[in-house]
C-alpha cells in the first residue's frame, strides 16, 4: 500500500465508518446520493433490489433488537444543531474540498456542509423519497467533485463494491469485540484512527471510487475529527447508545435467533415451515415476471392488478390467526400457537416479496387479526411472543389487531411494540361513583402493557381501540364519549361511533368508559340557532371547552394554537411522542404537544420554518387549509384536482395565499369552511362559535 494510500480513507470509508457507529444505510442508491454522484453514476443500477433489501434488513435488525430509540433520538439532536453546531462539526472535511475563504467558497461551504449533516440525518430513518430530495438538491453542486478528479463514468457497481469491502471490513473487525471495548474504542480518536488504517491496509486491488476522494487528501485523522465533532456537539452519551444499538443489530444480523437483544445471547432460530399455498404463488409469481417481459403496456396492466389481488386475498386469509388461539387459567391467558403464527406472518412476508419481485409493486398497510372469541373472565392477559413480534417486525407488519370479547385493540408494530408484549384487560362495572351520575354505555376497561418485560404506559405510535357499547336507548348517541378516569373525576376524549361500538386512540393507558356527557353554557342563545350542536357536540366530546363554569364565549376569537388544539383532538391525532421544532413554542406550554401533533401529521408548517406565531389569531384560510390537510392525513381524502374552478364563486378568490388554495378549495368543496355572500374573506378572523362549527363539520367528515 502506498504512504497516500495508507493516510488518505476516502468519504466512501468514511461513511462506512460511521455506520457502525453512527448508522449510515448500506444501499447504492443511498451512498451515491449522498456523495452527490446524481450527474455521473449510472441510473440503471440506482434500484438495486438486493441492496435495498439490505437497508431494509439493517433497519429492521434496529427493531428487532431495541435499538431504533436510541439511533432516533441521536437523529433527534442532529435536526435540532445550529447552523454554526453544524459547520463546526464537518469543517474537517469540508475544508479540504472547499479551500477557499470569499464569498462563493463559503455559500459553497454552506451547502456541503448541509448535505454531510442531512446525509447523516437520514442514516437513522432511510427513505427513498428523502434521498431523491437530497440527490435534487445537491448533485449539481458536487458533481464538479468528482470530475476534478478524471472521474466521469463512475458507476453504483463501483461505489458499492468498496463500500461493501470496507463494510465487511469494519463489522468482522467490531465482532471481534465486546460492548467494552465497542465503548473504548468510541472514545479514543487515536484507536479509531488505527482501526480505519488497518482496514484500508487489509483491502485487496484498488477501486476505482477512492480515486474521487483520494484527489482531496481527505486523512484517517479528518474522519476522526467529524466523529469526535459529533461527539462534542450533540451528547457523548446519546452517541455512544447509538453506536452499542448499531453494534447489537449487526451482531443479531450475524446470528438472527429469538434470544434476548443485548444480553449477547442468541437461541439459534427455529426453521420456520411456509405454508404450501404461499410457495404456490411464489412459483406463480416467477411464471408471472416472465410474461410481463413481453407483454404490452395494457397487459402488463391486467397482469399486475390480477397479481395484486391474489396476494391480498392471501394475505387476508393468512393475517386471520383466530385458529391458534389457547385460553387458560381463571385469569384468561391468550395466547398464540407460536408455530402457526410464525409460519403465518412469514407466508405475508414472502407473499408481499414475490408481488414486489414481480411486478414492482408493493401491499400497504399489512395487519393480522388475532381473534379470541368471547371470554368470559373479566381479567384477561394476552400474550404475544417475542419471536412473533420480531417476524412480525421482520417482514414489515404495519398492526396486529386484537379481538375480544367486542372490544378491539390495534397494537402497531415496531418501535415501542418491537418486543414480547403482555396485554393485561381488567373490566369491571362501571358505578355511578366512577362516572359522576353521568349515564355509562360500557363497562370500565383497565389497560396495562409490558413489552420486554418492562411496565410501558406510553407509546411512540397511539394505539386505536375500538371499545363495544351497551345499551344507548334514550340517550343522544353523537354525545358519547370515551372517559379517561382519574381520581379527581373523569377527562373527556372523544371518540366516533360506529355501529355499537366508539373508536378512540390513546397514546397513553389509564382506566377508561364510555359516557354520555351533556354539557351546556349559558351565554349561547345568540348563536344557538346556527352553532349550538356543534358547540354541544365537541364539548362532549372534550375538544373544546368553556372558559368558565358555563361559559363558552361564542364571540371571543380563535388562535392558531387553540385551533390547532381543537383540530388535533377532533381528529384523535393525540401523541405525547410528537416533538415540534418552532422557536416561539416553549417544550412547557400548553399547546405544545398539540402543535407537535399537528405538524408531525403535516397539518401546520407554521408561518415561517421557525415560527408558528401561537397566539395569533387563526384566518379562515388557515382554518380551511389545517382542516383539509387534517382530513387527508385521517381520512386519506383526495385533493381538489381543479382548484381554480372551486375557488370561482368566490369574488375574493385573488386574495387566498398561493399556498393555501388547495385547503380553502377542499374545504369549500366539502362545504366545511363555506363563504357568505359570494366571498370567503380568506384574510378575516373566526369566531369560538365559527370555529366549533367548522370542526364539528370536520368530526362528522367521511370520504
Amino acid at each position: 500500500m502506498t504512504f497516500k494510500r495508507k493516510l488518505a480513507v476516502t468519504t466512501i470509508a468514511a461513511s462506512v465508518a460511521m455506520s457502525a457507529f453512527a448508522g449510515i444505510p448500506l444501499s447504492s442508491k443511498g451512498l451515491s446520493e449522498k456523495l452527490g454522484f446524481g450527474g455521473v453514476v449510472s441510473a440503471a443500477t440506482l434500484t438495486s433490489q438486493d441492496l435495498i433489501n439490505r437497508i431494509n434488513t439493517v433497519y429492521n435488525a434496529l427493531n428487532v433488537t431495541g435499538g431504533m430509540n436510541a439511533v432516533t433520538t441521536l437523529r433527534s439532536s442532529f435536526e435540532a444543531l445550529t447552523p454554526s453546531q453544524k459547520s463546526a462539526i464537518a469543517v474537517p472535511i469540508v475544508s479540504k474540498l472547499i479551500p477557499g475563504s470569499d464569498a462563493a467558497s463559503e455559500l459553497k461551504k454552506d451547502r456541503l456542509r448541509d448535505l454531510l449533516i442531512e446525509a447523516i440525518e437520514l442514516s437513522y430513518s432511510p427513505s427513498v423519497d428523502e434521498l431523491e430530495a437530497i440527490r435534487e438538491e445537491y448533485a449539481d453542486d458536487l458533481k464538479e467533485y468528482a470530475t476534478a478528479a478524471g472521474i466521469t463514468d463512475l458507476t453504483v457497481d463501483d461505489v458499492v463494491e468498496y463500500f461493501l469491502a470496507v463494510q465487511d471490513a469494519v463489522m468482522n473487525k467490531l465482532r471481534t469485540l465486546n460492548l467494552n471495548a465497542i465503548n473504548a474504542l468510541i472514545t479514543d480518536s487515536a484507536a479509531l484512527n488505527d482501526l480505519f488504517e488497518e482496514i484500508l491496509a487489509a483491502l485487496p486491488g484498488t477501486y476505482a471510487a477512492e480515486q474521487v476522494f483520494l484527489h482531496y487528501g481527505i486523512k484517517t485523522e479528518d474522519v476522526v475529527s467529524v466523529l469526535g465533532n459529533v461527539k462534542d456537539e450533540i451528547n457523548q452519551t446519546q452517541f455512544t447508545n447509538a453506536a452499542i444499538a448499531l453494534y447489537e443489530a449487526y451482531k443479531y444480523l450475524a446470528n438472527p435467533g429469538t434470544g434476548n437483544p443485548g444480553s449477547g445471547i442468541y437461541v439459534p432460530p427455529a426453521t420456520i415451515d411456509i405454508p404450501a399455498e404461499v410457495k404456490a404463488l411464489e412459483e406463480k409469481f416467477e411464471e408471472l415476471a416472465e410474461k410481463l417481459e413481453n407483454a404490452s403496456d395494457e397487459e402488463k396492466a391486467e397482469l399486475i392488478a390480477e397479481a395484486i389481488a391474489e396476494a391480498q386475498a392471501l394475505i387476508d386469509k393468512l393475517s386471520d390467526l383466530a385458529n391458534s388461539v389457547t385460553v387458560s387459567g381463571d385469569v384468561a391467558t391468550l395466547k398464540l400457537d407460536e408455530n402457526k403464527a410464525l409460519a403465518a406472518i412469514a407466508g405475508i412476508g414472502a407473499v408481499v416479496d414475490a408481488l414486489e419481485e414481480a411486478t414492482g409493486e408493493t401491499i400497504e398497510n399489512l395487519d393480522v387479526t388475532v381473534d379470541f372469541g368471547n371470554v368470559v373472565q373479566d381479567n384477561l392477559v394476552i400474550a404475544l411472543s417475542d419471536a412473533v413480534m420480531k417476524k412480525a417486525v421482520e417482514v414489515g407488519l404495519t398492526g396486529i389487531i386484537l379481538k375480544v370479547s367486542g372490544l378491539v385493540v390495534d397494537l402497531p408494530v415496531g418501535g415501542t411494540f418491537s418486543n414480547a408484549v403482555d396485554f393485561k384487560i381488567n373490566k369491571s362495572e362501571a358505578t355511578d361513583e366512577v362516572t359522576g351520575g353521568l349515564s355509562a354505555v360500557s363497562d370500565v376497561y383497565e389497560f396495562n402493557l409490558n413489552v420486554g418485560g418492562k411496565a410501558v404506559t406510553t407509546f411512540s405510535k397511539p394505539i386505536q381501540i375500538t371499545f363495544p357499547l351497551g345499551d344507548t336507548k334514550g340517550l343522544d348517541i353523537e354525545l358519547l364519549t370515551v372517559a379517561k378516569i382519574l381520581e379527581e373525576g373523569l377527562e373527556f376524549h372523544g371518540g366516533r361511533v360506529k355501529g355499537k361500538t366508539i373508536i378512540e386512540s390513546r397514546d397513553s393507558f389509564s382506566s377508561y368508559v364510555v359516557v354520555e356527557n351533556s354539557v351546556s353554557f349559558d351565554d349561547t342563545a345568540s348563536v344557538d340557532a346556527w352553532a349550538g350542536r356543534a358547540i354541544e357536540v365537541i364539548a362532549a366530546k372534550g375538544v373544546i371547552h368553556g372558559k368558565l363554569e358555563g361559559e363558552f364565549d361564542p364571540s371571543a376569537k380563535v388562535t392558531r394554537a387553540q385551533f390547532a388544539k381543537m383540530l388535533v383532538r377532533a381528529l384523535d391525532l393525540n401523541n405525547q411522542a410528537a416533538k415540534e421544532k418552532f422557536a416561539d413554542v416553549e417544550d412547557d406550554a400548553w399547546y405544545a404537544p398539540y402543535i407537535a401533533a399537528a405538524s408531525e401529521n403535516g397539518i401546520i408548517y407554521g408561518r415561517s420554518a421557525t415560527r408558528f406565531d401561537p397566539h395569533a389569531e387563526v384566518t379562515r384560510a388557515e382554518m380551511a387549509t389545517m382542516v383539509a390537510r387534517g382530513l387527508k392525513a385521517t381520512s386519506g381524502a383526495a385533493d381538489i384536482e381543479d382548484v381554480e374552478k372551486a375557488l370561482q364563486a368566490f369574488a375574493d378568490a385573488e386574495q387566498i395565499n398561493e399556498t393555501l388554495k388547495q385547503g380553502v378549495a377542499f374545504a369549500a368543496e366539502h362545504s366545511i369552511v363555506v363563504g357568505n355572500g359570494g366571498k370567503f374573506a380568506p384574510n378575516a378572523s373566526a369566531t369560538r362559535a365559527q370555529a366549533a362549527v367548522i370542526i364539528y363539520r370536520a368530526f362528522n367528515f367521511e370520504v
